[in-house]
Parts: C-alpha cells; sequence; structure tokens
C-alpha cells in the first residue's frame, strides 16, 4: 500500500509523539504513491517547507531522512525490492534486531504476513522502550488484497501495558482522506460503555490506523499469553462483576 494520502498523514499525526529520531524501520520497503506538490503541501501544513522532489514510485528511506531520522532501514521477506533487511515476520526476529528501533512503520505489510500474533510481537521486540509505531493497513473493502482485514479490536487488545504497549491513537478513515474526515475509534480514551462499532458504510476501501508506544520491556507475550478482545474483556466481562 505504501504511503498514499492517509499513509502521509498517518506518518504526520504519529511523528508528534516521536522523541527520538534515531532509527526508522518500515515493514516492507514502502513506496511513495503521491506527487511531489501534494507532499508539500500537506507537510507545509504542519509547518514543514521543504522543495524535496520525492517523485510517485519512489522508496521511502529519504522521506524519512529528511523528517530527521538518523537512518532508515526497511525489512521484507525478500530481496526483490531491495529491502536492507531480509527476513520472514512469520518468525520471530533475530536478537540483535530487539529494541534497536525508536520508529516502525507499517504502511501495508502485516495483512500480507499470516502469523499474524508474531508479526505484533515482532513489532513489540523491534521497539526500543519509548519508541514509536504507527500502522496504517486494511480495515474494509480490501477483500482479495492480503490475508487480512484489521478491526480496531486488535489494536485495543494488543497495544497495551500489559503487552507493554500504550495506544496513543486509533482511526479509521477512508482512502484519499486526512485525519479531519476519520473517526476516532480508540475506546481508551472515550468509553462510552459499550463497543465502538464506528463504520463508514461505503463500499470504498477503509483504512485503519494505530499509534502506539513501547513503555516497557517488562511484559507479557503475545504468544504464549495471548489477548483477550478488549470490549468482551473491559466492557461487557466487568458489567458481569
Amino acid at each position: 500500500m505504501g504511503i498514499d494520502i492517509v499513509g502521509l498523514h498517518s506518518l504526520l499525526e504519529s511523528f508528534i509523539y516521536v522523541e527520538d529520531r534515531k532509527r526508522a524501520l518500515t515493514l516492507g520497503r514502502q513506496q511513495i504513491y503521491m506527487n511531489s506538490p501534494d507532499i508539500r503541501t500537506i507537510l507545509a501544513r504542519t509547518g514543514i517547507n521543504t522543495q524535496t522532489a520525492y517523485n510517485y514510485g519512489d522508496y521511502c528511506e529519504k522521506f524519512f531522512m529528511d523528517m530527521g531520522f538518523g537512518s532508515a532501514d526497511t525489512m521484507d521477506n525478500s530481496s526483490y525490492e531491495g529491502a536492507s533487511i531480509i527476513h520472514n515476520l512469520n518468525f520471530s526476529v533475530p536478537p540483535d534486531l530487539k529494541g534497536k528501533y525508536t520508529y516502525i512503520f507499517d504502511g501495508g505489510t502485516s495483512e500480507h504476513v499470516f502469523n499474524i500474533p508474531q508479526v505484533y510481537e515482532n513489532i513489540i521486540d523491534l521497539l526500543a522502550v519509548g519508541g514509536v509505531v504507527c500502522t496504517t493497513v486494511p480495515n474494509n473493502n480490501f477483500s482479495g488484497h492480503g490475508f487480512y482485514q484489521f478491526s480496531p479490536e486488535f489494536f485495543l487488545s494488543c497495544f497495551r501495558p500489559k503487552y507493554g504497549m500504550k495506544l496513543l491513537g486509533l482511526y479509521i478513515g477512508k482512502r484519499n482522506t486526512d485525519k479531519t474526515a476519520w473517526i476516532d475509534v480508540n475506546d481508551h480514551n472515550h468509553s462510552n460503555g459499550g463497543r465502538n462499532n464506528a463504520t463508514f458504510g461505503c463500499s470504498e476501501e477503509v483504512y485503519v490506523i494505530s499509534i502506539a508506544r513501547k513503555i516497557s520491556d517488562d511484559r507479557c507475550s503475545l504468544i504464549m499469553n495471548p489477548p483477550n478482545q478488549y470490549s468482551y474483556e473491559e466492557i461487557d466481562w466487568k458489567k458481569a462483576t
């Protein structure tokens, strides 16, 4: 999926929370699917003025370096797009990569990996404490794109203190829209006593955008101690006790 309009706005929203821009990592070697004038216009709205040219289809490393990151690695299961790290996310990441990254972006890779619990265990492992992850992945109307489409409940369930994470933002947004048109679905912030069933009810492609910070290495494993669905555990079951 790469960096399109939703992806760029997701990145800019997540950068607000990044305290250390030392090392960035993207899952998949993400390409830019926007033209330079549009990128510069959006950046300018957030106070970032640049004359850098980003060509449609360029890979993303230069963008991250321009955003102040000291390095930008890319991870993929295949070498065909020239990723700097070749690793199959169905399996645990090597020990030397754990805790290495202060920022991780998944602009549409995890939905293509069958072993989803391991993917998100890897993301948490790869992050340094204090590091931020931003995911922009399918929520609806992407049938056939990958293995999965994600419910907000997934991120509410796994980006929790129990797993060493704090969820900072969670949205659903239609393709080609910015944050002003997204729906906030983070019940960590505004639980209404019931499940957040927000939808767009449309035939357009819809993303789910999550932003989370790693707060501890002293945590449970998503593999060995998997989460229950958030709304059942935090809302329905608590009502019954």
